[in-house]
């Protein structure tokens, strides 16, 4: 709980009749036998070992309980012939000024003294007194005493101790900053010369503040031996076990913060590590003897509640993202009601502490409750046995709760809270269930990759399948292609060679030499030649422009002036013009094409060609004074995209190999001349 309250005689139970007498062990078999019932119907090895673990570890107070109840009665035990407390003044005289706040008195009063019982809270006899009270027992030795042990279970908040004006021990500060020495045992053996025959008089000083319930736990003596038992059994429940709680909450809090890190995704990890984290805050209150690093005990209590604020707000946020559940709504009202509840506390004058702590414990506590039960609908509405597995170690943790709130109210005669030891048993079991998520999701994730390596190797075969279809189809359509492009070639070519043959030979059928007849047969075999040799060479390397164009021109001339057609050739800039061998042979057909159409249709007289490289950029245009094209009332221009409005297989030839050199064809009259034009970018 936030801050230890009532500091009465710890764990005396209600009697029961069955052997097992302790009601924590009575608790332990009653969730052990259901754990068991419920294991066994599901057959879950894991569910009853980890509810065995949480039994043995949860209620260790209990075991340690039953061993106090069933020791055997220890004859020399001390009995007090009486306890008596008075509150110190400065002067050390009792009565002068109730409410004084006297830190340092020297010694205690010699009038004034009431007889209380212990263990005591001094606040139900002077509500509101922050100071020193001095607790006196006496009793009688018999005339050679023999040593006794004593122990003190408890005092609250620091003290010393003083047997017949000796000091045997004190804490470390006696005045604000108090040592927190409220939940350590002591143990001291009395012997002489402290201890004396005939009245033996004990005092215990203790320095403490109203609003953490400040006095005196139970004082027992007697044997040394059997004192220390309990001394021993006290140490182990109100420290030892505490410092094995708060290792345990840290660890874990660290691991599963390890496994958030490598996995952002899962928020269900990040919650538990700050659940861990403010419960480690909280808890560590059970253990620590100084304020630090706050300067008063005020300022560390308040730092406690504010710990458990946030414990509870973690915890509600774990819930709903381990059952995988988001409620915005409710999450806003939770941490704007408990930033509303720190900042309250932290506020709050020292007077209204008791009352402010008091409110913003029961408010999270509820939530905490409330959250466990949600925990307990969600997890048995979805029957997974990993949730079930935290709802019953839940079960534990919130009976512990109970009884603690129990505690805190005065409702049980006890002072020791069980939350820090039980726990462990959620911690624990959160985090063997969410390690096994972690497990069952890095299998998850290797058998993926197993899956998805099949798939791959599925997709990369029929990947394969489909690239050598591909390839086949590819290598038909590039065959095709080449058959087109031969007969282009051939109709371009040895074509236009063929054209310019039967014109000699029409121009002078009679009086053409026979060497000028073998000369036209030559220059029809050089023209299949080329045809071949284009063919072969198609798609490798890059040749340079004039040297493309030379053979051509020659042949050109020598062909327009047996046709006494004057031929004029204007070349700008293609000496360091470098083209492919496919661009090249594509421009070269389309120019043998356009002076072939001139020498077989155009009757023209003069022809002007002119081709000129600017750098980005290369023109064609071959202009003739012949008879023009008979479009039949169709447009005289048109770009490479509109070849359906010209017919003939030579001018789709053209129009498709302009298209292939990503550039344009226009044919157009000017000035009672025919001008085609060829005009693309180099690339």
């Amino acid at each position: 709980m936030p801050y230890q309250e009532h500091l009465q005689e710890a764990r005396r139970q209600l009697a029961h009749a069955g052997r097992v007498r302790s009601p924590y062990l009575r608790l332990a078999a009653l969730i052990y036998r259901i754990a068991t019932m419920h294991a066994a119907r599901g057959k879950s090895l894991l569910l009853r070992c980890l509810i065995t673990f949480a039994c043995l570890i949860g209620l260790a107070p209990g075991i340690a309980d039953a061993q106090g109840q069933t020791r055997p009665p220890d004859n020399t035990a001390l009995t007090f012939d009486r306890i008596e407390a008075v509150r110190a003044t400065s002067d050390g005289v009792a009565g002068m000024n109730p409410d004084a706040l006297n830190w340092t008195a020297p010694r205690a009063p010699d009038v004034g003294w009431t007889d209380v019982t212990l263990p005591d809270v001094w606040t139900r006899r002077w509500p509101d007194y922050n100071g020193v009270v001095w607790y006196r027992l006496t009793w009688r030795e018999p005339a050679h005493p023999q040593p006794r042990g004593l122990l003190l279970e408890y005092l609250n908040m620091a003290g010393a101790v003083y047997l017949n004006d000796v000091l045997i021990l004190r804490d470390n500060s006696l005045v604000e900053p108090l040592t927190r020495a409220w939940n350590t045992p002591r143990y001291r053996i009395l012997d002489t010369p402290a201890l004396r025959p005939g009245v033996n008089t004990l005092l215990v000083r203790v320095s403490g503040l109203a609003a953490y319930s400040p006095g005196l736990g139970p004082v027992v003596g007697g044997s040394p031996d059997v004192v220390h038992k309990r001394y021993e059994r006290e140490q182990w429940i109100r420290r030892d076990l505490q410092l094995f709680s708060l290792a345990i909450t840290l660890t874990l809090g660290i691991l599963v913060c390890m496994l958030w890190l490598y996995r952002r995704d899962e928020s269900a990890y990040g919650w538990f590590s700050v659940m861990s984290l403010t419960w480690w805050l909280y808890a560590v209150n059970q253990v620590v003897t100084r304020p630090w690093p706050f300067a008063t005990n005020d300022a560390w209590e308040i730092f406690v509640s504010i710990a458990f604020l946030a414990y509870c707000g973690s915890f509600t946020m774990y819930v709903l993202r381990f059952c995988g559940r988001r409620m915005p709504r409710i999450e806003a009202l939770l941490w704007t009601t408990f930033g509303a509840g720190a900042l309250w506390l932290i506020v709050m004058p020292h007077d209204r502490i008791e009352t402010s702590r008091a409110i913003w414990a029961i408010v999270p506590g509820v939530t905490y409750l409330a959250s466990c039960v949600l925990l307990f609908v969600l997890t048995w509405m979805e029957r997974r046995l990993e949730q079930r597995i935290v709802s019953m170690c839940a079960l534990t943790f919130v009976v512990a709760g109970t009884h603690d709130f129990l505690v805190y109210f005065g409702v049980l005669t006890s002072n020791v809270y069980y939350t820090t030891q039980t726990s462990q048993v959620l911690m624990i079991g959160m985090a063997i269930v969410l390690a096994r998520r972690f497990a069952e999701n890095s299998r998850r994730i290797a058998q993926f990759n197993d899956e998805l390596r099949v798939g791959i190797d599925n997709a990369r075969e029929e990947l394969a399948h489909t690239l050598n279809r591909q390839h086949e189809l590819e290598v038909v359509n590039a065959r095709l292609a080449e058959r087109l492009n031969l007969a282009h070639d051939l109709h371009d070519g040895l074509g236009g060679a063929l054209v310019s043959s039967i014109a000699a030979i029409e121009h002078a059928p009679h009086t053409l030499p026979p060497a000028r007849f073998l000369g036209l047969l030559k220059e029809m075999r050089d023209e299949l030649r080329f045809v071949i040799d284009t063919a072969a060479t198609h798609q490798q390397g890059e040749l340079a422009l004039v040297e493309q164009i030379a053979p051509l021109r020659h042949r050109i001339s020598v062909l327009f002036e047996t046709q006494n057609i004057e031929c004029i050739w204007r070349l700008d800039g293609i000496s360091q013009c470098v083209l492919s061998a496919a661009q090249s042979l594509e421009l070269l057909r389309i120019l043998q094409e356009t002076l072939t159409n001139v020498l077989k249709h155009a009757r023209a007289t003069r022809v002007i060609v002119e081709l000129r490289h600017d750098g980005s950029q290369i023109t064609l245009r071959v202009e003739d004074n012949g008879i023009g094209f008979d479009m039949n009332g169709t447009r005289m221009h048109t770009d490479a995209s509109e070849t359906g409005h010209l017919h003939g297989t030579g001018l789709n030839s053209m129009h498709r190999r302009a298209q292939r050199l990503g550039g344009s064809l226009t044919l157009r009259r000017e000035n009672d001349a025919t001008v085609v034009m060829v005009q693309f970018d180099r690339r």
